[in-house]
């Protein structure tokens, strides 16, 4: 049984002066690793006999998708000319560990080179032929809902082919690492 406490959880929410903005971003990317995790392994469970299905491929390209996005974002926001693609196909499902490992570090590093200063500066991209302004912390929280969007749709899809579902909800996990119900943040 989880105690109640009428305070809020620890976290930099609500936290205000210099880095407190970058910190939030740090702070939800740190809960969408969590959730990548859950993730990955929500769609390992999915019984040998249903990979062959068409919703096992879906759940897997919606995950190379996202991991596609995260890693052409942060060529992207830094300056950088995207590799593509944005919906890569054919994807072994036994790639995609190694892959977020990879995007997930390289992520870390671009956040933690962030201040406050530089996530409201403007990037600028050419994607098809159209060429775009707009400011890094409007991406990062375009990633970050994006990513909930299509983790949901994998929960899905992985519930339906007999696999194990998890949840993971920000609530949960914010909980999960408070220090005062035994987490570690």
């Amino acid at each position: 049984m989880r105690e109640t406490l009428n305070e809020t959880p620890s976290s930099p929410l609500g936290a205000t002066g210099s880095g407190a903005l970058i910190a939030r971003y740090r702070h939800w990317y740190a809960q969408e690793r969590a959730a990548n995790e859950k993730m990955l392994t929500m769609i390992e469970s999915v019984p040998e006999a249903a990979r062959s299905d068409d919703r096992f491929v879906r759940a897997v390209t919606l995950a190379a998708h996202l991991a596609a996005c995260r890693e052409n974002y942060l060529e992207i926001l830094q300056g950088c000319a995207f590799h593509g693609p944005w919906w890569p196909t054919d994807v072994p499902v036994d790639t995609l560990r190694s892959r977020y490992a990879q995007m997930e570090a390289g992520w870390n590093a671009y956040l933690d080179s962030l201040t406050d200063d530089t996530l409201v500066r403007n990037f600028d991209a050419e994607e098809g032929g159209y060429r775009y302004r707009w400011n890094t912390e409007g991406q990062i929280f375009q990633l970050l809902g994006h990513a909930y969007y299509h983790r949901g749709q994998i929960s899905l899809l992985v519930d339906a082919l007999g696999g194990t579902t998890v949840d993971t909800d920000y609530v949960d996990w914010a909980i999960e690492n408070d220090p005062r119900f035994g987490g570690t943040e």
